[in-house]
């Protein structure tokens, strides 16, 4: 029940300023590349949740849908709150259901109407409230939520809303993207697009983008850095804010966790060992938890979108299950300002490289890792196998377990990311390509080689 009506509507009112305006301003923001998709999925009447780390650009994307929807509906037909945001809290006891019933009673006009709610997961029975109006509404009213917690958001949906929602998944900026925000537009090559450039095409690609690719490795992905742009102010931002909110609100207020700082120093020893196999008895070091409690808060952080597990290639599932584990940072700058680390050591190339091909890769499609008697950084298994080695070097050089392991298992492609070394060759009957990491980056990667 809302205590007070006017104060109410007023303090919504701030939120929703197009109502009054008719227009949000929206110029210096850039699109997404996930934004033509989300814009498609509007037409139809499932839910749509956008999933992602915090500060990964989730409410900035809402506001650009926002803006997208005023150009062609009237402006009172779309309502926008965060549940971060306690301003109405205050005001009534039932925040979900009056925020929807006071739009549609007040505020709404003639035809169809757009809901975005922004950190719902937040909203105690958010699921509960979210069903009964898609059941009630969902022909008259399209709901579009985030979260910034998979497990929380996913547990509570698969219960109440299984077969009414479709997710969207942001991630800090690939490289491509972070090269748009840039105001540099270079389209993505597919990999047979890359192998048939030769050297001098290579070249000038990499002297538009390398000085902005060295600074992406540095500062990673996250929109927010576009309004800093200061090295140290930044990680202290990141450091302060992402992991620290991840861990001490959403996960431990979501899980009634008793310790946060032991999910704290798990996830700053991952990140100091980023791209090594560890296993869980090594993180287990630094913790002293129960086995079953150590797996939860492992689960926690990949849920809370901070770290990606990658698992060993093998041929049954119990292997799989029971090897150790490659962990990779979701985002390098993220990792940067957690170890502290203001610039780009040489010593670190490899495994910073690794960390973000890894990634590359992970949001693609199935990703592993590969050892018997040396290791392969990832295997990339969709349509066909595809093995994935990280040499960062001018002059790379592949052991032999890589070329085993393609005889072994009858590939005909592998991938060998380097420094700027770039070359497509002949080995027997497989093609080995040999790819700067910056290019490979720019890839739309998929087993189609």
């Amino acid at each position: 029940m809302i205590k007070n009506l006017a104060l109410f509507g007023k303090e919504l009112e701030k939120l929703n300023p197009w109502w009054i305006s008719d227009k949000l301003d929206l110029s210096k923001f850039v699109e997404r590349d996930i934004f033509s998709k989300l814009t498609e999925e509007l037409e139809t009447r499932r839910i749509i949740q956008i999933l992602g780390p915090r500060r990964s650009g989730k409410t900035t994307l809402i506001k650009q849908t926002i803006s997208f929807l005023l150009k062609k509906i009237n402006p009172r037909n779309i309502l926008y709150y965060s549940f971060d945001d306690p301003v109405l809290a205050i005001h009534t006891d039932s925040l979900f259901k009056d925020i929807l019933d006071f739009f549609l009673e007040n505020i709404a006009v003639e035809g169809k109407k757009y809901v975005f709610f922004d950190e719902v997961h937040t909203c105690k029975d958010w699921h509960v409230w979210m069903k009964s109006f898609f059941d009630k509404y969902s022909e008259k009213v399209k709901f579009v939520i985030t979260g910034s917690s998979s497990l929380v958001l996913q547990r509570d949906a698969n219960l109440y809303l299984r077969g009414r929602s479709f997710d969207f998944t942001i991630y800090p900026l690939s490289f491509h993207e972070f090269l748009k925000f840039n105001n540099v537009e270079i389209k993505l090559f597919t990999i047979k697009e890359i192998k048939k450039m030769d050297s001098i095409g290579v070249s000038k690609i990499r002297e538009t983008v390398i000085d902005l690719f060295r600074s992406y490795v540095l500062v990673g992905g996250f929109p927010e850095w576009f309004s800093i742009k200061e090295t140290s102010k930044w990680f202290e931002t990141i450091r302060n804010d992402i992991p620290k909110k991840a861990i001490y609100e959403d996960v431990s207020n979501q899980f009634n966790i008793r310790s946060p700082k032991t999910l704290e120093n798990i996830f700053t020893f991952i990140m100091e060992n980023q791209s090594k196999i560890l296993s869980y008895e090594s993180i287990n070091e630094i913790a002293g938890l129960h086995r079953s409690i150590l797996l939860n808060y492992i689960e926690y952080l990949k849920s809370s979108y901070l770290i990606i597990e990658i698992h060993k290639f093998a041929k049954s599932v119990k292997e799989q299950i029971k090897s150790k584990k490659k962990y990779l940072c979701i985002d390098q700058g993220l990792r940067n300002a957690i170890v502290k680390d203001y610039e780009i050591k040489f010593e670190n190339e490899g495994f910073i490289m690794e960390n973000l091909i890894g990634v590359h890769l992970a949001l693609r499609g199935k990703t592993f890792y590969f050892r018997r008697n040396g290791e392969i950084d990832f295997v990339f298994l969709n349509e066909k196998i595809i093995p994935v080695e990280v040499k960062y070097s001018s002059q790379p050089e592949v052991n032999k377990e890589f070329f085993s392991f393609i005889e072994d298992n009858n590939l005909d492609e592998g991938i060998i990311i380097t420094k700027d070394y770039f070359k497509v060759e002949k080995i027997k009957k497989t093609t080995i390509n040999y790819i700067p990491a910056w290019l490979f980056l720019l890839s739309e990667f998929t087993t189609t080689l």
